[in-house]
């Protein structure tokens, strides 16, 4: 089972783009850059994990974790490094792929 996963980043309109190519991949993604947006998500929707993009300073990174410990603490939230190798948006897709692969082989070794 595919998990639903959150992404969060800096421009909406980026974040559509990378949807779409998620899809390929067979994810189950939904993305947002609206505090509010974010919050009805994780209210609403059952999410497995979230993930932020690099696009965000680090301090806003920082202050959304804290925001989404404060709506719910349970949910894992996985901020992309900041490496020379994830500069950009293109770096943002093998990072949510590899934490989906590996959300699914902890399911399935649990099983």
């Amino acid at each position: 089972m595919e998990p639903r996963i959150l992404a969060i980043g800096r421009l909406q309109s980026t974040l559509d783009v990378l949807v779409e190519e998620w899809e390929r991949y067979g994810r189950n993604v939904i993305a947002s850059n609206s505090k509010d947006r974010i919050k009805e998500i994780i209210e609403t929707d059952s999410i497995d994990f979230i993930v932020i993009g690099g696009g965000l300073p680090d301090d806003k990174r920082e202050e959304m974790v804290e925001y989404i410990a404060a709506i719910d603490p349970s949910l894992e939230v996985h901020p992309i490094p900041r490496t020379e190798e994830t500069q950009g948006p293109y770096s943002f897709i093998p990072f949510l792929n590899n934490l989906a692969i590996m959300f699914k082989v902890r399911r399935a070794m649990d099983q």
